[in-house]
């Protein structure tokens, strides 16, 4: 029995042991994570290696990570109400008419003459416009209209916003606009 007994125990000590050398490895991988830092290194096959820990043998560099750091912006719903009209830098055109009721109509007229048109729904989440459209045409020279069928969502980011103006981005494509009425 007192063998049993010892047997328990050293499992037990054993066990606290493994536990508390898990927290403690934890606990100083935590700082080191928590600071985002990404390292490069390149191993004896001359391979570049990229990670967030190097090995302890290699002569590891810190990369440095530069970036566009985004502007919060606020975007007041109901300053959205009107009709808001800008000019492309290629030419184009765009006409957005957004109502208190969730209405919505985009026309744009491309530089080739072509028109994209819809209208619909909006709704606002933080930054994001998100449209369902009842339908949406398009035509350009001698190709004729062409209609949707079925409704399409689609999203909108603002990257700038003030009563008088606003920047959408959507696709990779900014829409600038200024308020008409």
């Amino acid at each position: 029995m007192k063998q049993g007994l010892l047997l328990t125990a050293s499992r037990l000590t054993r066990t606290v042991l493994v536990v508390a050398l898990v927290g403690l490895l934890a606990a100083q991988a935590g700082p080191a994570l928590a600071e985002g830092k990404i390292y490069t290194w390149t191993d004896e096959e001359g391979t570049v290696h990229y990670g967030d820990r190097p090995p302890r043998n290699a002569q590891a560099e810190e990369v440095s990570i530069r970036g566009q750091r985004q502007e919060a912006v606020e975007v007041n719903a109901a300053q959205l109400n009107g009709t808001w009209f800008g000019r492309g830098a290629n030419g184009g055109e765009t006409r957005i008419r957004i109502q208190e009721n969730g209405a919505i109509r985009f026309t744009q007229t491309r530089p080739d003459q072509s028109i994209y048109n819809y209208q619909g729904i909006w709704r606002l989440e933080d930054r994001t416009l998100s449209v369902i459209t009842e339908f949406i045409e398009e035509g350009g020279a001698g190709t004729g209209m062409q209609r949707s069928v079925e409704p399409v969502q689609l999203t909108y980011t603002f990257t700038a916003f003030s009563p008088e103006s606003f920047t959408l981005r959507s696709q990779g494509q900014d829409i600038n606009v200024s308020l008409v009425n």
